[in-house]
């Protein structure tokens, strides 16, 4: 299924960067006992003006997100969190990695990462 984040590039730095970012979030859940194939609950957030979160609220259902929340933050942006079903795994992980800087491309906002607890076989 195409979407509208189909063309969109990232920076292959940045990439490997959040890579190194999400290794060190798996490695805490499986230290905890994670079962990487549970399917859960995974958040995202995002940053910025409240005319790009409203965008991004708008195609959320669209890109496969549920929206949680936005929250005006101290600095006068908007913060909104997404979340949707997925693994653990660290190709589900690294998917949803690439996604999310499409959308911080796309949408013009600011990534702040995911975040999921240790789910048990």
């Amino acid at each position: 299924m195409a979407t509208i984040l189909d063309p969109i590039g990232v920076d292959e730095v940045r990439l490997r960067a959040e890579r190194a970012a999400d290794a060190d979030v798996l490695s805490s859940v499986q230290r905890n006992g994670d079962c990487s194939s549970v399917v859960r609950s995974i958040d995202l957030r995002f940053v910025g003006s409240k005319s790009a979160i409203s965008e991004l609220s708008e195609a959320a259902a669209e890109l496969g997100f549920t929206v949680i929340q936005s929250v005006r933050m101290p600095d006068g942006k908007v913060a909104i969190d997404l979340s949707l079903q997925s693994d653990a795994r660290s190709s589900s992980i690294d998917s949803l990695t690439l996604t999310a800087l499409k959308i911080e491309k796309r949408f013009n906002l600011q990534y702040d990462g995911w975040g999921t607890v240790a789910t048990k076989c």
